[in-house]
């Protein structure tokens, strides 16, 4: 059955109008958005879509953006006593927790796209690593060498049993701190730069080009509307004209919607010139 036929039972037929049927999946643990208008409804609610969905074993309700500093958005937890679990993905493990650190299941595809494009003996540089899915993601099949940047101390203690998790020891160097004071310590360039912001890395573009080598590759990610995803590649190209590099696209698309009329787009290209 599924989960608004579920609720029909329930629900009027103006509450089943408020009622958001998609969900995020972390391990054994949804992520559902409930409105103000279902609060008296809300364990009513979450009860059926664990009934529907035996693998589920905790339910939390998104009660907040993800935002500050830490990108970590504001949970309820409506069914369970815990916040944490294990996540599966391209044959990787990752321990997470939604209330403490940033993850996004829905971008399982686009890591392994990256890793798929990936060389061995690579040295890659990754700037917002969260609890290291990218990383983990190459390290895992790839002969490479990563160096991980990420600013909240929760997601590096994550990202570090995720390492022993995943068998990727002696591949993966982690920093922890904020890219603008710990990028200028770190002498060398790379081959790769990859920047999986959750938001806003764009504003870091002239920081990953003076970490990439000439011919090398940076992969950003971005938030645009339906309307602008196709400028996304032209703003890239001209933010970096004016740092004084010069690049080739190598391709761009959207990577799914991330709210209403809002998605993520990926950016793939190669540096080809420099100041």
């Amino acid at each position: 059955m599924k989960f608004i036929d579920a609720l029909k039972e329930h629900l009027t037929e103006d509450e089943l109008k408020h009622v958001n049927k998609s969900f995020e999946v972390l391990g054994d643990i949804a992520i559902i958005d409930i409105p103000e208008e279902l609060e008296n409804k809300k364990i009513l609610i979450a009860k059926t879509l664990k009934d529907l969905n035996k693998h589920i074993n905790i339910i939390l309700r998104k009660t907040g953006d993800i935002t500050g500093t830490y990108r970590v958005g504001t949970y309820e937890t409506l069914i369970g006593d815990r916040t944490e679990t294990i996540c599966k993905e391209n044959g990787c493990r990752f321990k997470v927790d939604p209330t403490k650190t940033y993850f996004s299941s829905k971008m399982g595809y686009e890591r392994q796209r990256i890793t798929d494009t990936i060389k061995d003996k690579e040295n890659i540089l990754c700037l917002f690593a969260g609890i290291g899915p990218y990383p983990i993601n190459i390290a895992k099949t790839k002969d490479v060498n990563i160096t991980a940047i990420e600013i909240n101390p929760e997601s590096v203690d994550f990202f570090k049993d995720n390492i022993k998790l995943n068998k990727v020891e002696g591949k993966i160097n982690i920093i922890l701190g904020d890219i603008t004071d710990e990028l200028p310590k770190i002498k060398k360039t790379f081959d790769r730069v990859l920047m999986p912001a959750p938001k806003d890395a764009e504003n870091f573009i002239k920081e990953a080009l003076e970490k990439v080598k000439i011919g090398g590759i940076i992969n950003i990610y971005g938030f645009k509307t339906q309307e602008k995803l196709k400028e996304y590649p032209t703003e890239i190209t001209e933010k970096c004209k004016e740092f004084g590099y010069e690049i080739e696209i190598i391709m761009s698309r959207d990577c799914g919607n991330m709210g209403p009329y809002c998605y993520r787009v990926v950016c793939d290209f190669k540096v080809l010139s420099g100041p």
